[in-house]
């Protein structure tokens, strides 16, 4: 084993990504989450404090949708725009694409309890 140099460490990972499938809209059909780097899973986390610094975790489903779901290249799919339509879909599809997105940024059930109490 060696120690890893700092410029071995700057230099940034890929991101995993990991395709979904969503039959319930045909055959073949489906979505690509992103998992976060550090910056931008720490970005997520602020979006989810009000302007008095309070945690708002309404639509907390929609809003990882939103910022994890990508096309190949790595361009949003949603916008903030479509939290609420989001919020219209299949309950079943969008804790589907969640959990990947959890899971794939690194969000641990106690991450989501911490999150819950504070």
């Amino acid at each position: 084993m060696s120690l890893i140099s700092r410029d071995e460490f700057l230099k940034p990972l890929e991101v995993a990504k990991e395709k979904v499938d969503l039959p319930e809209f045909g055959e073949g059909k489906h979505c690509i989450v992103w998992g976060f780097n550090a910056k931008e899973r720490t970005d997520f986390e602020l979006s989810l404090q009000n302007r008095k610094g309070k945690l708002n975790l309404q639509q907390v489903r929609e809003r990882l949708i939103v910022a994890s779901v990508r096309d190949e290249q790595g361009n949003p799919l949603f916008t903030q725009d479509d939290v609420a339509a989001i919020g219209n879909q299949s309950s079943t599809v969008v804790q589907r694409i969640f959990d990947v997105a959890m899971r794939l940024s690194g969000f641990s059930d106690s991450d989501v309890e911490s999150l819950a109490k504070n």
